[in-house]
């Protein structure tokens, strides 16, 4: 990179800082609750984009999905998505919001009694933290790898420099630094890419010829939509079935996504916000990167891909890491003068925003369900001060898991995505849901679950099997052990569960302790509205995937059938729930 593109990155490093720092004093108000909920200020708007920038990462990873599985590949997230962000925006969200906590783990000492639920609390933290750290180092490996054709830095020296910055900002600037900087960036990574997109689209020769050329370099590449040899049905139909109870991965319905739903002013701007991030996240963000995978297919070749297909077609390059197709797609393209470093800019922002979340989630963990518990009268100030070491020590620490472990991108977005949280996904419906589902449960999915994930993917080696093994084998063990955990071990008492569902009041199994509850009358929608809300919901999701990936191959009927289904029913939906 020139100088000047190298200014571009430094403009964007300042303008991070800056926004980020603009907001120190206010993080500094209200304490712990403060500091990682907003002093519960957010609008709509800001927690669609925040949240929709924090599931950006990288979109290199998205240009690395469709170069390795065709046009389908966005159907490894696709086919859960479309079901649990409606699910969460109306069913979720308005309960994480009325709870008036500061993390998910707080959620334990409301649902179960007595000391097994303090010791619940305190483990589930631990394994949110865990995973948090995980994350961070995926998306640091990742973001590594997309740059790397680009700048010469190596991994350590990315992590001290850019993980650094957002290390800065997000001590100082608390959840709310966090959310406006989420902002700024995901508007630099959106059109950096989609004028990249319509750049590189005339050099290599036009959209007609790019297709024909990966059409003729892998037959099927384009194919629109699941079963393929790579995604078969029974994987299909797996995504689908966790997309029903994702509402309880920490990497998305649970984890950042909730704590955007805490920090929200009240519960209607929490259910349009994550309805907003269905927009974005499912169709909007993707448009130029699956139109890069698109052109990266047409162009490389990958080593995988030597083994599966065979030799490359003549004159084709083969990228020794498909993770490597975004930043040498920028290489060969003829850019303006700057425009790479708007590119490793935009690529940045998606980090930064993405990292920045999971630091200051994780960090909030530790604080709310351990701190607190050990220094209940320390003062605001102190816990402030606890807070953003906390914040630095947790950036520190994922940084050595991503230099020292983090390696094969494909096998770590699959595991990060879906295997890793899998044996927990039963616990969005049990806990909410079931009365009768107690702390023995939730204590047998929070200790087995992490340990049981790496334990079939990485040691027993599935991830070079059927992805629709290692995941239902793992979700049909956890409802067996969760359920007969459950059954075999005392109910928690009717006081427990009247005082949660008084604070919650979540729909299901619920009559009993409903009529003990003794609630006024409200206008809260029936179990029977809210799975109408969440078909049309499901509905508007699928509308827009179809219509996002027909665009790309000039499937025009497919396109207008997508558009209207999902423009129809959205306008249904928003009068129903949000009217």
């Amino acid at each position: 990179m020139t100088t000047g593109e190298w200014i571009v990155v430094i403009v964007l490093c300042a303008l991070s800082l800056s926004v980020g720092l603009r907001f120190t004093r206010k993080a500094s108000r209200g304490g712990v609750g403060g500091y990682f909920t907003g002093n519960r200020s957010l609008s709509w708007w800001a927690i669609g984009l925040s949240n929709t920038a924090t599931y950006s990462s990288g979109g290199g990873a998205f240009v690395m999905l469709v170069l390795v599985f065709g046009l389908v590949g966005n159907w490894f997230w696709w086919g859960s998505w479309i079901i649990w962000m409606p699910l969460v925006a109306i069913v979720w969200a308005r309960m994480w919001r009325r709870m008036q906590i500061v993390t998910t783990a707080e959620l334990i000492t409301l649902r179960y009694g007595g000391g097994p639920a303090r010791l619940a609390r305190k483990v589930y933290a631990f394994l949110l933290f865990s995973i948090s750290i995980l994350v961070i180092g995926y998306i640091t490996g990742f973001f590594a790898k997309t740059i790397k054709p680009l700048v010469p830095l190596s991994e350590v020296q990315i992590l001290l420099i850019f993980g650094g910055i957002t290390a800065v900002y997000t001590v100082f600037g608390g959840l709310i630094g966090v959310v406006y900087t989420d902002i700024m960036q995901f508007g630099i990574f959106l059109a950096g890419n989609l004028v990249f997109f319509f750049l590189a689209v005339p050099q290599h020769g036009g959209w007609a010829a790019i297709l024909a050329r990966a059409a003729a370099a892998r037959p099927r590449v384009l194919q629109q939509l699941p079963p393929t040899s790579q995604i078969p049905l029974l994987t299909l139909v797996l995504l689908v079935v966790q997309g029903l109870f994702f509402a309880g991965s920490p990497t998305a319905g649970e984890g950042m996504t909730a704590q955007r739903f805490m920090a929200a002013r009240n519960e209607k701007q929490a259910m349009a916000g994550q309805l907003f991030n269905s927009f974005l996240s499912l169709s909007l963000r993707t448009i130029p990167l699956i139109g890069l995978g698109i052109i990266a297919i047409s162009l490389f070749w990958t080593r995988d891909l030597l083994a599966q297909v065979g030799p490359a077609p003549a004159g084709m390059p083969v990228l020794t890491d498909p993770a490597y197709a975004w930043g040498t797609l920028i290489k060969i393209t003829r850019l303006p003068p700057g425009f790479t470093g708007l590119l490793v800019a935009s690529e940045l922002a998606a980090f930064m925003s993405g990292l920045s979340s999971m630091i200051n989630w994780g960090s909030s963990l530790l604080v709310n369900d351990f701190y607190r518990s050990l220094r209940p009268r320390d003062s605001p100030r102190r816990q402030i001060t606890v807070s953003r070491l906390t914040t630095l020590g947790l950036f520190v620490f994922a940084a050595l898991v991503s230099i020292l472990w983090v390696k094969g991108m494909v096998s770590w977005f699959l595991f990060i995505n879906s295997v890793m949280v899998v044996f927990l996904l039963p616990l969005s419906w049990l806990r909410f849901f079931w009365w009768r589902f107690n702390v023995w449960g939730e204590l047998a999915a929070l200790v087995l679950g992490l340990p049981l994930s790496v334990l079939f993917w990485f040691i027993l080696d599935f991830q070079d099997k059927p992805f629709w093994q290692s995941t239902g084998l793992l979700f049909i063990l956890s409802l067996i052990v969760l359920v007969g955990v459950t059954l075999l071990t005392p109910a928690e008492s009717r006081e427990t569960l009247v005082a949660f569902y008084r604070r919650c009041r979540p729909p299901g199994w619920w009559a009993d302790i409903r009529e003990a509850a003794a609630l006024p009358p409200s206008d809260e929608p029936s179990s029977g509205r809210l799975v109408a809300d969440s078909v049309i919901g499901i509905l508007v999701s699928l509308g827009l995937v179809l219509a996002t990936n027909a665009a790309f191959v000039g499937d025009w009927l497919r396109f207008g059938l997508g558009l209207g289904l999902a423009g129809g029913f959205a306008f249904w939906l928003m009068r129903r729930v949000l009217a």
